[in-house]
């Protein structure tokens, strides 16, 4: 038996659901054993949840409060909308929702097929996790605007960009300014 799949069957049982606003709630689990929950308005990028329960299954948490992690699931499970940019692209700026600053865009650009996906959890008890966000391609940088920003946040967004279209905007927040 896989692993895994035991440890997300042990977490599926009855005794961990949970129902909210008649909703029943089915958590996943981490390698270690914590119950993974997906909260209501979690960040889950599109085609990312069938590979959830696969990707929490080779995640270790270590007790730690915040976990940021990158798995690599050894095939092509999507696509990175997150690309490396060159000095001929054409980019742009504009406001996702849900954001306080405007994130890089790059237009013209396709999506890069990966093996890796990267989930953010944040502790909730010693025993559950809250996803808050996944989505396929490797970890990106805080962007400029976040508080937790640092000069390699600085670097990467410069060398880096979101495919535009990827992700929604703010009507009224496209520029071709840099922001930063």
């Amino acid at each position: 038996m896989n692993p895994t799949n035991h440890i997300n069957e042990k977490a599926a049982s009855s005794q961990n659901a949970r129902t909210i606003d008649n909703q029943t709630i089915v958590p996943w689990a981490l390698m270690s054993g914590e119950v993974v929950i997906n909260r209501y308005n979690s960040h889950i990028h599109s085609g990312v949840e069938r590979f959830l329960p696969e990707a929490l299954g080779n995640v270790r948490s270590y007790a730690r409060p915040f976990l940021s992690e990158t798995v690599d699931l050894g095939r092509v499970v999507g696509e990175s909308t997150c690309v490396e940019t060159a000095q001929h692209d054409i980019v742009l700026f504009a406001q996702r929702h849900g954001r306080r600053g405007l994130s890089h865009f790059v237009q013209e650009r396709d999506p890069v097929p990966t093996s890796k996906m990267t989930i953010i959890l944040k502790r909730a008890t010693p025993r559950e996790y809250i996803l808050i966000t996944a989505w396929f391609g490797t970890q990106a940088q805080p962007e400029p605007w976040d508080p937790k920003a640092s000069e390699q946040s600085f670097s990467f967004w410069t060398q880096h960009a979101l495919i535009w279209g990827s992700e929604p905007i703010i009507p009224g927040t496209v520029t071709t300014c840099c922001p930063c």
